[in-house]
């Protein structure tokens, strides 16, 4: 009888402009793994929502119902149209954290989240990944960096198109709004490994996760 083939999950978790996206897109691909971008659901969802009385729960399932999100490792996608662009303004950056803390939207895409990572080895990121989505994760890791070289890297993912002071005012704000939130808050899990972005290069951060799930794999066998 075949051996069940093991299913390894890695959960990468932290603040915006930590890095998350581009090391775990390129942690699982190094692996062999499906990746998952979580925060790109919630961003097109607010894009979906931008329109709506988000005080109003009927309006908000209604949205949720009636609008489709797939995503590859590069491009977000709402109903089919190619969304990468405006889900990364600063504007949908902000709706996006306000709408992760309404039960209904929060509910709908963990349950998504949990259903794609389901019985396959995945590289999932993003906020309450480590926490809430993937508590069993095998290996958690939660990325850091200064908040200058988070709103650098936000400044140039936008092509510069808004101001640097700007970037990094929403940045801080968000990082208000997203400890502060009562449901899933960003937090770093007890069991998360901390890696600080700050000062290495993309090639030095890629390997740090890729070491740290290697040792996890190695204890695990």
């Amino acid at each position: 009888m075949a051996s069940k083939k093991r299913v390894y999950q890695i959960a990468i978790d932290g603040p915006g402009g930590a890095g998350k996206s581009t090391i775990a897109q390129e942690v699982a691909k190094r692996l062999g793994f499906l990746f998952i971008n979580t925060g790109g659901m919630y961003r097109c969802y607010a894009i979906a929502l931008k329109n709506t009385d988000i005080s109003n729960l009927e309006q908000i399932k209604q949205v949720l119902y009636n609008n489709h999100v797939t995503f590859t490792p590069e491009r977000l996608y709402l109903n089919g149209t190619d969304v990468t662009k405006e889900c990364y303004t600063a504007s949908i950056s902000m709706l996006a954290s306000k709408i992760g803390t309404i039960a209904a939207v929060r509910e709908k895409c963990v349950k998504d989240q949990q259903k794609i990572a389901e019985g396959q080895s995945c590289v999932m990121e993003g906020r309450d990944t480590t926490t809430v989505v993937l508590p069993n994760a095998t290996l958690k890791i939660f990325l850091t960096a200064s908040i200058d070289t988070r709103a650098n890297r936000r400044w140039l993912q936008n092509n510069k198109r808004e101001p640097l002071e700007i970037i990094k005012k929403d940045l801080i704000a968000r990082d208000y709004q997203d400890s502060h939130r009562s449901i899933a808050p960003l937090k770093k899990a007890i069991d998360a490994i901390e890696i600080s972005t700050d000062n290495k290069t993309f090639e030095e951060n890629v390997q740090q996760v890729i070491q740290a799930f290697k040792l996890k794999e190695a204890l695990s066998v």
